[in-house]
């Protein structure tokens, strides 16, 4: 995932909340290094965006993600299920940051088991967002330069 000091890393929200994701685009668009390309609504979804299915097809609109923020509790496959099967993906250099309203040690701890990069609550604090995206951009650029 090494990276030019000058490229930007490309960031894939799956999240059903539209106003979370609009949120964190937001806060997004202050960081140097980090790219919103878009979102998905839920575990479905996002397992065709990555497997370039369908109207995710064309790379050029639906590039790879260097990282993915996901949601837990969505519908038709949840965070969990999804991290099953990015398991069995070969998607090593792809950070994943389950971004969850759930604050239950027994969630935290098991997305980080099934291979979750770091997990992190939600906040509605605009403050806390801009601080998130400071440390998803830090955790990503560190052993970059």
């Amino acid at each position: 995932m090494a990276k030019k000091a000058t490229e930007k890393f490309l960031v894939l929200m799956v999240d059903d909340s539209d106003d979370d994701c609009l949120m964190i685009q937001m806060a997004m668009s202050e960081a140097e290094r980090l790219r919103f390309i878009g979102s998905v609504p839920n575990g479905e979804e996002v397992m065709a965006y990555m497997k370039g299915a369908g109207k995710y097809s064309d790379r050029n609109n639906f590039p790879m993600p260097d990282m993915m923020l996901l949601d837990l509790n969505m519908p038709r496959k949840s965070g969990f299920e999804v991290l099953e099967w990015l398991k069995s993906q070969p998607f090593d250099d792809m950070v994943v940051v389950v971004l969850s309203g759930s604050e239950k040690p027994e969630d935290a701890k098991k997305a980080l088991e099934l291979g979750a990069n770091m997990y992190q609550s939600k906040s509605t604090n605009p403050g806390k967002r801009l601080e998130l995206v400071k440390v998803l951009e830090q955790y990503l650029t560190r052993d970059k330069e």
